[in-house]
């Protein structure tokens, strides 16, 4: 007997920046949740020949004065601040999800219906403007824009010359990390641009935060060559596209992963493990999962909900300290992490440090500590410098407004894509674009196995299980749900489908692993127990069709 299967696929879109160094991690409080370390997060909308690009500054260094970061773009851009609530809303909410519901015969011991879930592994967790241009004839200066946004200062420079570029950024205090020389040399050319950041006088790495870029460009390119300077193996890539249809890889593959290498009762505990093997099945370990495709409206008032952040005008109104910090907290300001997106809220981390500058804490006591307890560490702490007019114009500008911003583009947008992929620095040799196809349908981001026991009809012990996985999978546990699985799962290809998907029309086989899957047998069964099916110690999987939505 053979299975049905029916699958479907798609893609993401954006271009993408690369800090100096990437660095931090998703703590989750499940270790069962399939949460992966992406080393580059972005989004990118693109309408009407503009990109707008929401790109996660991170750094790990010495200091923040050795805080370098570089980014190739195709025209000159403006320059805001973003918001890091950004990135954590939207990996919360498009996060793939792989849940397993379990049924068991008559005979199981504690039994109590026909269907259900539970038990091991069941149910689901769900856990400023464009500076000001240089003069156009200053005599061989690549200097275009020079201007300074939130903590940061920037400029744009003309790629025409590298050795004038790195001159510039020297000169002019930008830090210029080790191997820049090399990795910049494929993005010099005449009409190119380079964005550099660095932190203000009097600003630390602890006050980065994401910058939005606007361009004019129909395309996201990600410069990955760039980013081999500094990158580490299987370095995630996380990119989201807002746009008018599904957005696709151009010049890259597109993988739809083989679900029996899930490890579906740790709820995909191995997926980042799963995403690093089929990558590098891949022609020239070039490809992206796309691991979430449907309209924007999942993301529309999860930043600004309604009463969210009242008013400035009553916050510069505020006569107290502790007034004030009342107010953050009774408007919403406590986000989710980007760093831990799956925890509880904290204040964000640039409204701690304007708080901390007008209302420093006491020795000792750190800011998120000292904000949630304000009444009882304000006498140990020093003197305040209360200033709410002051303190109410910084937060709205660091805060209130990139996240206000940050909402708008799900009311504007119609679809949202979310793709992944890990790449290593020896394959960091080609730069994915990204594009759109209006053929292709949404994918969702919930996956549902379901586990079948039996048990033995005298003891109730169980004796065996099989795993029906969302492709149509059958993969046996001859010792129950609980015992180990029945195949070498080290054995199947990672890949299910590598792909081709192009600007209209349906996905071009690359590679199909499904044909060529040879069955493995099960464990010898015992006796004395229900009549599993036929198909236990069988994993045969058959594509019947391609249908349009792959």
């Amino acid at each position: 007997m053979k299975l049905a299967l029916t699958s479907s696929c798609l893609l993401v879109a954006v271009l993408w920046a690369r800090p100096a160094e990437a660095c931090g991690c998703f703590t989750p409080p499940n270790p069962t949740v399939p949460v992966v370390q992406a080393g580059e997060r972005i989004l990118f909308a693109v309408e009407n020949g503009e990109v707008t690009a929401h790109v996660q500054v991170q750094y790990a260094g010495a200091s923040g004065q050795e805080f370098g970061w570089l980014l190739p773009l195709p025209s000159v851009p403006t320059l805001e601040l973003g918001t890091d609530e950004l990135f954590a809303r939207l990996t919360t909410t498009t996060q793939p999800r792989y849940q397993m519901n379990t049924t068991f015969s008559p005979h199981c011991r504690g039994f109590s219906g026909a269907g259900g879930s539970g038990g091991f592994g069941g149910g689901s967790t769900t856990g400023g403007g464009p500076g000001g241009f240089a003069d156009a004839g200053s005599s061989g200066s690549p200097l275009v824009v020079q201007d300074s946004v939130g903590p940061y200062d920037y400029a744009v420079l003309r790629a025409d010359s590298k050795a004038d570029m790195l001159e510039w950024l020297q000169t002019n205090r930008y830090f210029v990390p080790a191997g820049t020389d090399d990795s910049v040399a494929p993005y010099i050319r005449p009409g190119a641009f380079f964005l550099a950041l660095k932190l203000r006088p009097g600003n630390t790495t602890g006050d980065l935060q994401p910058v939005v870029l606007r361009y004019a460009s129909d395309l996201g390119v990600i410069p990955i060559t760039l980013t081999s300077t500094g990158a580490q193996e299987n370095m995630g890539v996380q990119v989201w596209m807002l746009g008018a249809h599904r957005a696709i890889p151009r010049n890259y593959n597109h993988t739809i992963i083989n679900d029996a290498v899930i490890d579906w009762p740790s709820r995909g505990a191995n997926y980042n493990d799963v995403i690093i093997r089929a990558v590098g099945e891949a022609p020239g370990k070039h490809t992206f999962v796309t691991e979430f495709a449907g309209p924007s409206t999942v993301m529309r008032s999860v930043l600004t909900p309604f009463g969210r952040f009242g008013t400035k005008e009553e916050f510069a109104a505020t006569g107290t300290p502790e007034a004030f910090i009342d107010l953050i907290w009774s408007r919403q300001f406590a986000a989710v992490s980007s760093l831990s997106p799956f925890s509880g809220p904290v204040l964000p981390g640039p409204l701690k440090g304007i708080l901390v500058k007008y209302l420093p804490p006491p020795a000792g006591v750190t800011a998120d500590t000292f904000f949630a307890s304000y009444r009882y560490f304000k006498d140990q702490a020093p003197l305040p410098n209360f200033q709410p007019q002051a303190m109410a114009d910084e937060v709205w500008e660091r805060v209130v407004v990139p996240t206000q911003k940050a909402s708008a583009l799900f009311d504007s947008l119609p679809m949202l894509t979310r793709l992944y992929s890990t790449i290593s620095p020896a394959d960091m040799n080609k730069d994915p674009a990204f594009s759109f196809n209006a053929d292709l349908r949404s994918v969702s981001n919930l996956h549902t196995a379901t586990m079948n026991v039996w048990c033995d009809q005298y003891t109730g012990a169980e004796t065996e299980a099989v795993l029906t996985t969302e492709q149509g999978w059958q993969l046996p546990y001859p010792g129950g749900r609980f015992g180990p699985i029945g195949v070498d799962r080290s054995k199947l290809q990672a890949s299910l489908v590598i792909e081709i998907l192009r600007e209209e029309g349906l996905p071009e086989n690359v590679v199909s692993n499904i044909p060529g899957v040879e069955p493995l047998p099960a464990a010898p069964r015992g006796c004395g127990c229900d009549s599993a099916p036929a198909m236990l110690g069988l994993i045969a999987l058959v594509l019947l069709r391609r249908q349009k939505d792959l």
